[in-house]
């Protein structure tokens, strides 16, 4: 088995939840074959990862690993010494598509009952059982896998996000549910489409315990930073408004009161709300601004720092993404892989700013594992390369892909591929040996052989 030396715990650990349908008046989904796909999770694994030297880098000292084969085997392995390790997995599974997958070649249950010769003919009638029941014992592996305040990142299309929600509340439980991404995966004006072009995708996002999971938050964009253009001995900052807009949703007396302003007289709450209490309002004074308005008014400011504490101010992200498209991610994967055709990849952009919005352990010891089970062509691994690089952690990688169907785009190759162009790519820009322990720039192979 592979080892990087984790414990194996996360924090708080607790009994493993127990599936069940939900309590009388819940929705759960139920299909043909759910037991079953249910209990491959819990079937026990044999097979023994086996260290492939030749399609590895440097690794003696490698962090980050590539497991190849069947990943619903190699997630039963990973639970042995990686349960309650992972920090954040994404994946984004095969979409349902009404297939039988294998990874899965396209077929439709058609309704048996014959047709008159004068009848128009019935349209095949879409089965999502085969998808259910492929995607279902790997989320419930995932979970197993995940930290206490870890969390799974799940990209999805409007066929089957209602599909997969259920899943994630049943396995997860729906208290769980951190939010949902809608990414805008193209721009385009589109042929085909009768009613409604498709441009957006969805992520969607839960966390194993919502309790422990830290607070999401990702830089400001330079656009934000431009508006802190006042200065004083403390550094940079912008004035904020101490009334609260908007409307009320609530009476809060707490938050209604008159402020003195620098001559003596009182301001009183021109809105419906102050943002801070009085108690809060006498211990940060120091933070207010007064200023007055074109009527010769005063109004109350508060002074947001854009280095509070030391550290650039980040904010929190919200569940509209539109930075970068499917073009992006085919333009990379070809700069990378010269030559390769691989449908819709994801780019890496997309999976850096959502693992990105973890914060860094405070504990320096503490790893940060980030799986990928459906890794493809490995834009997870380019995400936690550029990651790293980018800010000096120490999160190490854990990417699964099956081998290669006979006739089909080798997928495996290409993902080694784009992992060793970026290590070449980040290698010269940091010409100088790694630091301590850590070497961002290496990664282990290992192979699972078929049952």
């Amino acid at each position: 088995m592979v080892s990087t030396g984790c414990s194996g715990r996360g924090p708080h650990p607790r009994e493993e939840k127990t599936l069940s349908p939900p309590p009388s008046g819940g929705v759960f989904l139920d299909w043909p074959g759910k037991s079953r796909a249910r209990s491959l999770a819990e079937k026990p694994e044999k097979g023994l990862l086996e260290l492939v030297a030749e399609k590895s880098v440097n690794p003696e000292r490698a962090p980050h690993l590539f497991l190849e084969g069947d990943n619903l085997r190699i997630l039963r392995l990973l639970k042995k010494e990686y349960a309650r390790s992972i920090s954040a997995i994404y994946i984004d599974p095969p979409y349902n598509t009404g297939t039988s997958m294998a990874y899965f070649d396209r077929y439709y249950r058609r309704q048996s009952t014959p047709r008159l010769s004068d009848a128009p003919a019935t349209p095949p009638r879409r089965d999502d059982s085969p998808w259910l029941s492929f995607i279902y014992p790997r989320l419930i592996l995932a979970r197993k896998l995940l930290r206490e305040d870890g969390v799974i990142f799940v990209s999805i299309d409007d066929r089957a996000v209602h599909h997969l929600r259920y899943l994630l509340d049943e396995i997860f439980g729906p208290e769980n549910h951190a939010g949902t991404v809608v990414w805008r995966k193209k721009v385009v004006r589109g042929r085909g489409h009768r009613h409604l072009i498709p441009q957006t995708e969805y992520i969607v996002v839960y966390a194993r315990s919502i309790r422990f999971l830290r607070p999401f938050s990702e830089p400001l964009s330079p656009e934000m930073i431009s508006e802190y253009r006042l200065s004083d001995d403390r550094g940079p900052y912008k004035l904020i408004p101490l009334a609260k807009s908007g409307t009320a949703h609530s009476p809060r007396p707490n938050l209604v009161y008159p402020i003195e302003a620098p001559d003596g007289t009182m301001i009183p709450c021109p809105t419906h709300q102050w943002r801070w209490s009085q108690q809060t309002l006498l211990s940060r004074k120091d933070e207010l601004e007064f200023r007055k308005n074109r009527r010769g008014e005063w109004v109350v400011y508060t002074r947001q720092r854009l280095y509070p504490d030391g550290q650039l101010r980040r904010k929190t992200p919200v569940s509209l993404y539109d930075r970068v498209s499917t073009t992006d991610g085919t333009r990379e994967l070809k700069k990378l892989c010269p030559g390769a055709v691989f449908d819709f990849p994801k780019p890496a952009r997309l999976i850096r700013d959502l693992i990105g919005w973890l914060p860094l352990p405070e504990d320096p010891g503490q790893e940060t594992l980030v799986l990928d089970f459906f890794a493809g062509t490995c834009p997870s691994a380019q995400a936690i390369l550029e990651l790293n690089h980018a800010d000096g952690g120490h999160r190490k990688f854990i990417m699964v892909q099956d081998t290669p169907v006979e006739g089909r785009t080798n997928i495996l190759e290409l993902g080694h591929q784009r992992i060793r162009r970026v290590l070449s790519l980040l290698g010269e820009l940091t010409p100088h040996p790694p630091d301590g322990d850590f070497d961002n720039l290496s990664y282990r192979t290992f192979r699972l052989p078929d049952d």
